[in-house]
C-alpha cells in the first residue's frame, strides 16, 4: 500500500448529514432509555454474533485486525488508533494481549490527530497514523490494512468499555453506534483515558456535539463483562472517570452472553 492509497482527510461541517444521522438512531436510543441497556440488549436474538469475531470483518485477510476504538471502524480489537497514543511497552503488551493478527490505520483518525500533535508533526493527521501503523507492521511482523470510512464525521451515541475483548456493535442489528474501549487489553488508567477521548470526540466539533447531546439525549458509557461481577466492577470504573459532561452522560452496562 502506498501513502496515496491512504488518502488525506478534509474537514467539512456536515451539519445536515449528521442531523440525519442523529434523528436515524433516536429510536434505539429511546428504548435503550426506557429499557436500560441491559433490557434492551436482552432484546436483540442475535447478540452473541456481536462477541463473534468471524462476523464483523471486511477483508478477508482482516481475521481478528488490531482497529481504532473508532465507530466506523467496528471490526476485529480496539484500541485507539490501533494504539497510538500508548507507550510501546504498553502497546506491545496490550497487542500481544489481543492476539489480532494484522494492525489498521483509518481515514480522518481523531487519535492520529491527537498523536501528530503531541509529537509536533507538521504532517497530515492521516499521514502521521499511516506511517505510525505502516512502521509498527514492520516491527511486529504483521499486515497493514488501511481503511475507508463510512462517514467523514463521527456519529457515535455511546462509548462501549468492554472487557470481553472480542465486542464489535456491528456485529448485530439494534446495537446503537458506538466507540469500543477495549479494557480487556489495556489496565484501568489507559482505557479511562481513551474513555476520555471518546468522550471529547462525541461531544465536539467531528462528533454531534452538546446541541445534540444533552441532558435529554445522553451519551452513554456502557459496561461490558463476561459475567455480572465483572460488568459491574466496569461499572464502578466508569463511575470513578471525571465527565465535563455532567448530565450529559449515562453510565449503563450488560453482561455477554455465555458462549454455548
Amino acid at each position: 500500500m502506498t501513502i496515496l492509497e491512504a488518502g488525506l482527510a478534509t474537514e467539512h461541517n456536515h451539519e445536515g448529514e449528521k442531523i440525519d444521522a442523529f434523528e436515524e438512531g433516536q429510536g434505539i436510543m429511546a428504548k435503550v432509555a426506557e429499557m436500560g441497556f441491559a433490557g434492551y440488549a436482552e432484546t436483540l436474538p442475535d447478540l452473541a454474533d456481536a462477541f463473534d469475531l468471524e462476523k464483523h470483518r471486511p477483508p478477508e485477510n482482516m481475521r481478528k485486525c488490531m482497529c481504532c476504538m473508532d465507530e466506523r471502524t467496528p471490526y476485529g480489537v480496539h484500541l485507539a488508533g490501533s494504539g497510538i497514543l500508548l507507550s510501546e511497552k504498553a502497546f506491545k503488551e496490550a497487542f500481544e494481549k489481543s492476539g489480532a493478527k494484522c494492525i489498521t490505520s483509518h481515514k480522518g483518525c481523531g487519535a492520529a490527530g491527537i498523536y501528530a500533535k503531541q509529537i509536533e508533526s507538521t504532517e497530515d493527521p492521516d499521514v502521521v497514523g499511516w506511517n505510525w501503523a505502516e512502521e509498527r507492521a514492520k516491527e511486529l511482523g504483521i499486515s497493514h490494512e488501511h481503511l475507508e470510512v463510512e462517514k467523514p464525521f463521527h456519529f457515535a451515541r455511546v462509548c462501549y468499555y468492554d472487557g470481553t475483548g472480542k465486542f464489535n456493535y456491528a456485529g448485530v442489528e439494534g446495537l446503537p453506534a458506538g466507540f469500543v474501549v477495549g479494557r480487556k487489553n489495556m489496565d484501568e488508567k489507559a482505557s479511562l483515558a481513551e474513555c476520555g477521548v471518546a468522550e471529547s470526540i462525541a461531544f465536539g466539533d467531528h462528533g454531534f456535539g452538546r446541541e445534540m447531546l444533552n441532558e435529554s439525549n445522553p451519551f452513554w458509557f456502557v459496561a461490558i463483562g463476561s459475567t455480572p461481577e465483572e460488568t459491574e466492577k466496569l461499572r464502578e470504573e466508569l463511575a470513578e472517570l471525571v465527565h465535563a459532561e455532567g448530565n450529559n452522560i449515562m453510565i449503563d452496562g450488560f453482561t455477554a452472553p455465555e458462549e454455548k
